[in-house]
C-alpha cells in the first residue's frame, strides 16, 4: 500500500495486523446486528453536537463490554510505540466508536482538534492522537467483506492553514491500525459499495 508509506513519512503511525481477520470478522458481525444510531457534528464556534447529513453521514453501533475491553487492551500494548513516535505521554483515549458506513455514507473533512475554535470542549482540546481501526478493506479480506470508495483522504500539512499542499487517500487495510495527530485535516470520502467498518477513538 504506497501511500500508507508516503503518509508515514508525513507523520502517520500505521501498524498493520493490529486486529486478526478472525476479530475483524466478529466484530463486523457483531457491529451488524446492534442497535445504531447516526453520528453527530459539532460545528466550529457550536458546544454542542448537532445532527448534519450534508457534512457528515454514517452511524454508531453499540457493542458488548467484552469486545470494548479486547480492542482496548490491544491500543493498551501499542501505547508505548505511539509514545515514542510521536513524542507524546497519553494518559489514556477517549471511548471507542464503532462506526459503520453504508453506501453514500461520508464524513467531510474535519479537524478532530482545532485550536482555533474558541468553545472548543474540553474533551476536545484533550485529543492528541487520532485513531482510525479498519475493520474490513476495498480488497475484501479474507472474509471478502469489500466495500468501495470511503477513502480516508488526509490534506495539507499538520498544523498548515495556508492550502493543501497534498491531497493523499489511504484505503482501509482489514486490521490496520493508523494513528495521527488530532489537527490533521481528514475525511472519509463517501462509500460506493458494500459496507465500510471502522472503530475510531482519540488518545489524550
Amino acid at each position: 500500500m504506497p501511500n500508507a508509506t508516503i503518509l508515514s513519512h508525513l507523520g502517520l503511525f500505521v501498524r498493520r495486523e493490529f486486529l486478526s481477520p478472525e476479530s475483524c470478522r466478529e466484530i463486523r458481525g457483531e457491529m451488524a446486528a446492534a442497535v445504531r444510531e447516526p453520528a453527530m457534528i459539532r460545528p466550529l464556534g457550536q458546544a454542542d453536537g448537532v445532527l448534519d447529513e450534508k457534512t457528515r453521514r454514517t452511524g454508531v453501533a453499540s457493542v458488548s463490554a467484552a469486545t470494548i475491553a479486547m480492542v482496548e487492551d490491544q491500543l493498551r500494548a501499542t501505547q508505548p510505540a505511539l509514545e515514542e513516535y510521536f513524542k507524546v505521554q497519553p494518559t489514556g483515549w477517549q471511548r471507542l466508536q464503532f462506526y459503520i458506513y453504508e453506501r453514500g455514507d461520508f464524513f467531510a473533512a474535519h479537524r478532530d482538534k482545532d485550536d482555533a475554535d474558541p468553545v472548543s470542549p474540553d474533551y476536545v482540546r484533550a485529543r492528541q492522537l487520532s485513531v482510525s481501526i479498519f475493520l474490513n478493506d476495498a480488497r475484501g479480506g479474507l472474509a471478502g467483506e469489500a466495500y468501495g470508495g470511503g477513502a480516508l483522504v488526509f490534506y495539507g500539512q499538520r498544523g498548515d492553514r495556508g492550502g493543501a499542499v497534498f491531497r493523499i487517500p489511504l484505503e482501509g487495510e482489514e486490521g490496520m491500525f493508523v494513528a495521527f495527530r488530532s489537527d490533521w485535516l481528514h475525511e472519509v470520502q463517501p462509500v460506493t459499495s458494500g459496507r465500510r467498518y471502522t472503530i475510531v477513538t482519540w488518545f489524550i
